[in-house]
């Protein structure tokens, strides 16, 4: 990502007010995507520039997952250690796609 979102501004491109019950299960989401995640690049640029040569080396041999150039320029890399609650696969109204879709659009400026 280029940056990280305020949690106001995820909220409302998902289109849900900032009181309620859908705006405390998507706090969660949030702190699942954003808080509680690991800074991947930040995590690099400060314990393991000196042991690995590229970020992408990094994330290869320390976290086995390969990123396409482009990816590697963004200013963070997010990874996550599990989902949960509406985000669950196994959830049956999970909504890891909205939510996907929606970070893309912030992430693209936009707000659909």
């Amino acid at each position: 990502m280029r940056r990280i979102p305020p949690l106001g501004e995820f909220l409302d491109a998902l289109k849900i007010k900032p009181t309620g019950l859908a705006a405390q299960l998507f706090t969660g989401v949030y702190n699942q995507l954003f808080v509680w995640s690991d800074d991947l690049r930040a995590q690099y640029d400060q314990y393991y520039c000196v042991e690995y040569p590229t970020l992408a080396a990094y994330l290869e041999l320390m976290h086995e997952v390969d990123f396409d150039p482009a990816e590697l320029e963004k200013t963070h890399i997010l990874a996550v250690e599990s989902v949960g609650g509406v985000l669950e696969e196994a959830y049956d109204d999970n909504v890891w796609d909205t939510v996907v879709a929606c970070i893309r659009n912030l992430e693209d400026g936009r707000e659909d």
